[in-house]
């Protein structure tokens, strides 16, 4: 029976050359379309359902059987990414699969209809749906988009994106999203501006996922705002990511022999960050990295937040993570204080030596143990012992005289020096001064404190004047 249908619905690779199945109404007499179609198009998907009725010469598997026929048009009918075209009498709308229909999907269902269902003949609906391409030309490509804003508690803005990139044309969904000219950088760009156009943001997760046939391509992107330079005078920079910088103050004061002393005090600072490789190169040398950029930097900071009259790197540790291309620096910094002066420790101590002389004197008589004791001679020394740490340049003290440059001996707290004898009292007997120097810090950085560690013990002697003695100590030359 000749078929005259002004409709033809043809789902194959090449919708222009269809296979046995792949096109059915039209003029068909095997292949016909029974009833309206019906056609579900949303801004990102379409859906066309329609019904067929197969229609044989016998039972039997030949060109021409139901059998046959209806294998080919299972088969054809359940497959994806196919292209699509309905044709109206010559007019046809035609989807292309990967440009104007992404991931093309079909099902097939043999319903059961009375009407249809006998002889040689048998119906079924098929049911094909896909998504479709991002129509504005000025999204270029990009469907679907959304942004969350949160706000740490220091008010710090972390801005998460997402979306859905499509085909469109011959470029691909995850081209689209990457491509430097049409690609999100740009949209992200306005949004952040839309922000704060004068905050520093930077990217610091990126994750997107393509389909199976790259038709679409999800992705997600997180941004924090910068608060804080990246490097010595860059507030952003295109090599260092997601950094993280930290000053611990570990400053001790236990007590020292002297009031409103300033010790030396240590800051720890702990930077991390993530080297991008794209700015730099897979094989960058993360040394080099933290040479130029990140220990310039961090000591940059250092001076700026605690204002140093000297100071050293006494301990430094750096750890290179070479499989991600991230670095930890721990650096000390041991500084003196703009309020303090040169001693920076003194540690100082009396003590009081008594040496006394006794004559026993023998006496004979039953016991042997027996003897007359008579008291001898005396001596009481104090000894002063202190030590002092100071910045520079320190020497020796002279107390026995006086001092070789001509400037005073400047004796201990509590010490009576000078070049006189004092007839009555103290006197000191004995003086020993040492100065030790030492270099604390990082000799490659060349920042290095000078240190002088002065050690002194003074021991003096007390006696009283004899009550029938000459009047007048004698002078003591050196």
């Amino acid at each position: 029976m000749a078929v005259n249908n002004k409709f033809t619905i043809t789902y194959a690779t090449n919708v222009a050359s269809p296979a046995a199945g792949e096109q059915v109404g039209g003029t068909s007499d095997v292949y016909q379309l029974h009833g309206p179609y019906v056609i579900d198009k949303s801004y990102d998907g379409l859906r066309l359902v329609f019904d067929v009725v197969v229609v044989g010469t016998s039972y039997d598997a030949d060109s021409n059987g139901l059998q046959q026929l209806s294998d080919a048009l299972e088969t054809a009918f359940r497959k994806r990414d196919r292209s699509l075209k309905i044709d109206i009498d010559g007019t046809a709308w035609t989807y292309t699969a990967g440009t104007t229909l992404l991931n093309s999907t079909s099902s097939i269902a043999k319903a059961g209809d009375r009407e249809s269902d006998i002889g040689f003949s048998r119906a079924y609906t098929i049911n094909i749906s896909a998504e479709l391409p991002a129509e504005e030309s000025s999204k270029n490509g990009l469907r679907d988009m959304e942004m969350h804003v949160d706000y740490e508690a220091g008010r710090q803005r972390i801005v998460s994106m997402r979306g859905v990139y499509t085909a469109v044309a011959d470029r691909k969904a995850s081209a689209q999203y990457q491509h430097e000219t049409h690609g999100f950088d740009s949209v992200s760009g306005t949004l952040l501006d839309g922000i704060s156009e004068t905050a520093a943001w930077e990217l610091v997760d990126e994750a997107f996922t393509e389909d199976r046939n790259n038709d679409t391509c999800s992705f997600s992107r997180q941004y924090v705002e910068l608060l804080a330079q990246q490097s010595s005078g860059v507030h952003d920079d295109t090599n260092i990511r997601d950094h993280r910088i930290v000053f611990t103050d570990t400053s001790q004061h236990p007590g020292d022999s002297r009031p409103g002393l300033f010790r030396l005090r240590r800051v720890i600072a702990t930077y991390d960050c993530a080297v991008d490789v794209a700015t730099l190169g897979a094989s960058t040398n993360l040394q080099d990295v933290y040479e130029t950029l990140v220990r310039p930097h961090i000591t940059e900071l250092f001076e700026a937040n605690y204002e140093p009259s000297v100071f050293c790197i006494e301990d430094k540790r750096v750890g290179y993570d070479e499989t991600s291309k991230r670095m930890s620096v721990s650096l000390q910094f041991l500084y003196q204080s703009s309020k303090g002066g040169a001693p920076v420790e003194i540690s100082q101590s009396v003590a009081y030596r008594e040496q006394r002389n006794i004559d026993y004197t023998p006496v004979f008589e039953d016991d042997e143990l027996v003897a007359e004791a008579d008291p001898g001679f005396a001596v009481v020394e104090r000894i002063c012992s202190r030590t002092a740490v100071v910045v520079g340049l320190e020497t020796p003290k002279r107390r026995l005289g006086e001092d070789p440059t001509g400037g005073a001996a400047g004796p201990i707290k509590g010490v009576e020096g000078g070049k006189n004898v004092s007839t009555s009292g103290w006197n000191i007997v004995q003086n020993t001064s040492q100065v030790t120097r030492k270099y604390i810090g990082d000799p490659e950085t060349g920042d290095q404190i000078e240190l002088s560690i002065l050690t002194e013990t003074v021991v003096e002697r007390f006696h009283k004047r004899p009550k029938g003695g000459s009047g007048g100590g004698k002078h003591w030359g050196l």
